[in-house]
């Protein structure tokens, strides 16, 4: 078995050149989305309107949200649950992006948002605690 050295030069140079080819899927660009903090209600408490921002490549994507909210800050025993989606454009830069929730007994207070990305340039899922307010 043959051992290869190298010089210090050789071996910078080599590091330098591993660093600087880029991986396909770095290359991709990547799918990203964020749930903001508040989403409001109305219409009896069926829909909510809530907010993302998302970004990703390769066209267009599609968002899917769901939210869920727990007894007692539903009126509904069994809980609260809908969900809502939403075309994004994938050109790489952030988008705002308003999702209606169609559910059923919402009311102000604590629940669960749940948002995926798909796109092109990948899935995404991300879940957060919102708050459901009355403006």
């Amino acid at each position: 078995m043959k051992k290869l050295v190298l010089g210090a030069a050789a071996a910078a140079a080599l590091a330098t050149s591993v660093v600087l080819v880029p991986s396909v899927a770095g290359a991709a660009g990547g799918s990203q989305v964020s749930i903001n903090q508040y989403a409001d209600f109305n219409f009896s408490g069926t829909q909510l309107d809530l907010g993302l921002q998302v970004s990703c490549t390769g066209g267009t994507g599609v968002v899917k949200v769901s939210v869920d909210q727990a007894y007692p800050e539903t009126p509904d025993p069994l809980r609260a649950h809908g969900t809502g989606v939403m075309d994004v454009v994938c050109d790489g830069k952030t988008h705002n992006v308003g999702v209606t929730v169609i559910g059923v007994i919402y009311d102000a207070g604590k629940a669960t948002a749940t948002a995926t990305l798909t796109a092109p340039s990948g899935t995404k899922t991300v879940s957060r605690q919102i708050v459901v307010r009355v403006v």
